[in-house]
């Protein structure tokens, strides 16, 4: 299915272009499967400003209690389950938690990401009863994370080998898109545009974590 959807990676090329290369170096500097880094294409099609109607949001798709288990600031002004670069550092060290927890198996960490660590612990603990497998393969998962790993699996060998499936992928330059600049106070987003030589909307694009004109 994925395959015929030309036009759907040319929209995820897109969108992940700013941020591809930050969300690789993270993944690779804590040694995790590569993979991890096509995970958001899965969650929110790399959509920043993404939403759910259970609550989750940017392109990690955090709920609001896990974006605060993993320090991300939510208020009036801010959600930093938008932020890429905050919401990246939470959904990884989120992602090494249940990897630690499910004890290296990145399969069923990838699975409790989806649909919470309970519902995977629960499924393996009625295998054990039952005297069954308890890999993924064998649990009985909600049919959404059901789905879930073996498309996260498809996007991987599509991105892999694109031509073997006759798809094209525009190529991402392999160095920052970005640079986090720190300032002292409170500031205007028309300003910081206006200081920046940039347009306000791709701006706002670049850092959708802001909720209002004012930092």
């Amino acid at each position: 299915w994925l395959s015929l959807k030309q036009a759907y990676f040319n929209v995820i090329v897109d969108r992940a272009r700013p941020y591809l290369h930050h969300i690789v170096e993270e993944v690779e500097r804590r040694d995790m499967p590569l993979e991890i880094a096509l995970l958001p294409i899965v969650e929110s099609a790399y959509q920043a400003t993404a939403d759910s109607p259970k609550g989750a949001a940017g392109i990690w798709q955090l709920i609001p209690g896990t974006g605060k288990r993993f320090g991300l600031k939510q208020n009036a002004w801010y959600d930093g389950r938008r932020d890429v670069m905050a919401s990246t550092t939470a959904a990884l060290d989120y992602l090494d938690t249940l990897y630690e927890r499910f004890d290296g198996d990145w399969l069923l960490a990838i699975a409790a990401y989806n649909c919470g660590e309970g519902a995977v612990e629960n499924a393996i603990e009625r295998n054990r009863r039952l005297g069954l497998s308890t890999d993924f393969w064998s649990l009985d998962l909600p049919a959404e994370t059901q789905e879930y790993i073996p498309k996260l699996l498809a996007i991987s060998s599509i991105i892999a080998d694109p031509s073997e499936y006759q798809l094209t992928l525009d190529p991402i330059p392999n160095r920052p898109y970005l640079k986090e600049v720190h300032i002292d106070g409170q500031i205007n987003l028309d300003k910081v545009a206006a200081l920046a030589n940039m347009t306000v909307s791709e701006l706002r694009s670049l850092n959708p974590g802001f909720k209002s004109s004012t930092t």
